[in-house]
């Protein structure tokens, strides 16, 4: 049987930590970074077949290796979405949103941060619709400040 625990280490990063019940196994440790924290993103760039566009605002938070955020602006009204965070700072999110025509849509999405040279975090997506057509996507979202 296996459970998870986060805890804090000297340098203050969430670590999390797995512990198998069996006396042979050592647990292992993994430091997940805080890069989403109360971060707005607008997209750069978006697949033809995407919902978002350039006045999407995107305001996420996080809490050690959970991330989630609100989303609206153009054909989105109300948007979602959750994600956990990797050990490389990626996202395994799924998403979703009413748009201005009174649709719910979903997806999934898997996020590659990148930092800019003027040190804001960018967002490389693959994404694919779990609702409509099930076609996919990319996009890329930036940090504003």
């Amino acid at each position: 049987m296996q459970y998870q625990f986060a805890m804090i280490n000297r340098l203050g990063s969430v670590v999390l930590s797995s512990r198998h019940l069996s006396r042979r196994r050592l647990s292992m440790s993994t430091a997940i970074p805080n890069l989403y924290n109360n971060k707005t993103f607008r997209p750069a760039s978006n697949s033809p077949n995407g919902a978002v566009d350039d006045t999407t605002r995107f305001s996420y938070h996080q809490d050690g290796c959970i991330v989630w955020a609100e989303y609206s602006g153009g054909s989105i009204k109300k948007g979602f979405l959750i994600a956990t965070v990797k050990e490389d700072g990626s996202l395994d999110m799924r998403y979703h949103h009413v748009n201005t025509n009174g649709e719910l849509m979903t997806g999934k999405c898997k996020s590659i941060p990148e930092m800019l040279s003027d040190g804001r975090l960018r967002l490389k997506e693959t994404w694919q619709w779990t609702s409509g057509n099930g076609s996919c996507g990319e996009s890329v979202l930036e940090e504003v400040r």
